[in-house]
This record gives structure tokens, C-alpha cells and sequence, in this order.
């Protein structure tokens, strides 16, 4: 499935986020239970459409948004005028509210005439739109990234200068850091389950016969000083120096090994997805295969034994 991204006027950046609030203020707290799971008529101050209402008592749209707008990922390779990127997996607006990037983490494979994969294109892609003042209404893409992995991180820097991406298979989180001329590559930081460079066979360091390891969720601190990445198939999170752009340490999440937290049995999870901090002390970390969401103390350079 070709992706595209549905952008709505006032609200695109918050992607339907500040709109909940207002519309679950719109509906008289004595009406929710008859609506509830149901298509309703809500008036959002730009006319009346329908709202489907949850069990939590927030309401979204079964389509798009009104006054949305519908923009394909199209990078603009050259070689492919026609091509759209797949699987738009993630967008974080930027702390000023002016960009808006969108990651994707599709299978994007291209072959050239011959029948061979076409590796330079075969990519995944950072498409990057401004969002200021009347681009809210029709987003306008400013620039495109091509990153070779990715996964589910995206985040900036709280003043905006860097961007974060995770970078999937490859093991690694991609740094970006703003300019005058847009953002550009810095060195991306390594997670050290395999030394860069290394050949296919010698990649397999995640847990399990074959699997490499896949650097997902990113979430950084208030301060701007810590980054964490969810290590999808390594059961464990990373704790990034920002300035140093080095791992402090890893974190085993697993509940019944002793790197956890130095002690077998501890709390934890599995397959960690994704990842938020609050603050600049506790990290809080979804694990896909236990259900569950796990807080750990990250305010220490050094990991707690």
C-alpha cells in the first residue's frame, strides 16, 4: 500500500491531538453514554460532521479530517518521477512548530532496467514540510532525507536544532543537525551490537538464531542531555549522551537476567517498541510481547546495580 499523509487546517501539526480535547469538551458530559460507539453530528466550529466516541470518551474521525488535505510521499528521484515512498511509520513536529518530518520504514525497493536492485534509491526516506503559518492549510515539502533503515524513532532536540532517527537494522541512531540550507547528516551514533561496518554474517547480534538487532522507539530528555532508544530485538533499551553522541549504558529489560537492574527477576518486559521520558529522570518503555509499559530510572550517568 502507497502511503500518503492527510494534513488538517489549524490542526495538521498535532495530528488530530488538540482537536480531541476540544471536541470531547464540545459533547455535555450527560450525552456521552448515548453516543458512545456510535456515529454522532459534532459541531468543531467549521460545521457539523460525524465523530465516532471511545470507550475513553475522546472521539475520532472514521475518515479524514475535515478540511484535510491528501499529499503522496513522492522523494522526486530522478530515476523515478512516479515513485511514492511506502509505510510512513512516524512524524514529529519540531519544537518551534514550523517542520513537520514524516519517516518512513517501507519495503522501498527499486530495480533498474536490467532486473538488479537499485541500492542508492532503495532507501528509506525523512520528507520534511513546512507547517508555518499559511503551509498549516497545504503543508509545503522542503526537503527529503534518504536514510538506509529505519524503524519507529523520530525526535528532535528540545531547541530544534538536531533531529533523531532510529535507524532500524542498521544499529544505529541518524543524527541531523539544522543549517541554513535544511538539515544534514552528522555521524550517527553506533549501539555497539555490532561493530560498523561489519560484514552480513557478523550482524546477527539480536536475541534469537539469525536476528540482528533493530533500533526502534527513540525519546529524549527535557533537557536535551539523554536520548534512549528501544533496542526492538535486543530486549534492552540505550542510554545516548547527546554531547558526547556515546551509549552510557545498556539496559536489559528482561525481568528473569541479572543485568536487570542487577538482579534476576527483576520488573521488565520484552520487544520494546517505543519510548517517552518524562522530565529528565524516568524513561517509560512499551513492551509489545508482555503488554505492559515499563519505567526505569534513567537519571544517572551510570546504570543502577
Amino acid at each position: 500500500m502507497k502511503n500518503a499523509i492527510r494534513v488538517a487546517s489549524a490542526v495538521v501539526v498535532c495530528l488530530a491531538i488538540a482537536s480531541t480535547a476540544r471536541l470531547v469538551l464540545a459533547a455535555r458530559a450527560n450525552d456521552r453514554a448515548s453516543v458512545r460507539q456510535a456515529l454522532v453530528n459534532v459541531n468543531d466550529g467549521a460545521g457539523p460532521h460525524q465523530m465516532l466516541q471511545l470507550p475513553t470518551g475522546q472521539f475520532v474521525t472514521p475518515t479524514a479530517m475535515k478540511d484535510s488535505v491528501q499529499q503522496f510521499l513522492n522523494p522526486g528521484l530522478p530515476q523515478y518521477p512516479d515513485f511514492v515512498a511506502g509505510m510512513a511509520v512516524r512524524s514529529q513536529l519540531s519544537p518551534d512548530g514550523t517542520t513537520l518530518p514524516i519517516l518512513t520504514a517501507g519495503q522501498n525497493s527499486l530495480y533498474k532496467s536490467d532486473g538488479t536492485v537499485d541500492t542508492p534509491n532503495s532507501t528509506q526516506f525523512i520528507f520534511l514540510y513546512n507547517v508555518e503559518g499559511a503551509n498549516q492549510a497545504e503543508p509545503a515539502l522542503t526537503q527529503v532525507i534518504q536514510q538506509t533503515n529505519s524503524h519507529v524513532g523520530l525526535v528532535f532536540s528540545p531547541d530544534g536544532t538536531t533531529l533523531y532517527a532510529a535507524g532500524g537494522a542498521d544499529d544505529s541512531v541518524y543524527v541531523y543537525t539544522k543549517g541554513g540550507a535544511g538539515f544534514t547528516a552528522a555521524a550517527p551514533i553506533p549501539l555497539n551490537h555490532f561493530p560498523p561496518g561489519a560484514p552480513s554474517n557478523q550482524r546477527n547480534r539480536g536475541l534469537g538464531l539469525s536476528v540482528r538487532p533493530n533500533a526502534g522507539g527513540l525519546g529524549i530528555s527535557a533537557d536535551g542531555r539523554t536520548l534512549v532508544v528501544a533496542n526492538n530485538y535486543n530486549d534492552s533499551i540505550s542510554v545516548i549522551d547527546t554531547t558526547t553522541r556515546v551509549v552510557r549504558y545498556e539496559h536489559d529489560l528482561r525481568p528473569f537476567f541479572a543485568r536487570n537492574e542487577g538482579v534476576s527477576g527483576g520488573i521488565g518486559g520484552t520487544f520494546p517498541y517505543a519510548v517517552v521520558i518524562k522530565g529528565n529522570g524516568v524513561t517509560y518503555v512499551s513492551s509489545d510481547r508482555d503488554r505492559e509499559v515499563i519505567a526505569v530510572d534513567i537519571s544517572s550517568p551510570i546504570q543502577a546495580v
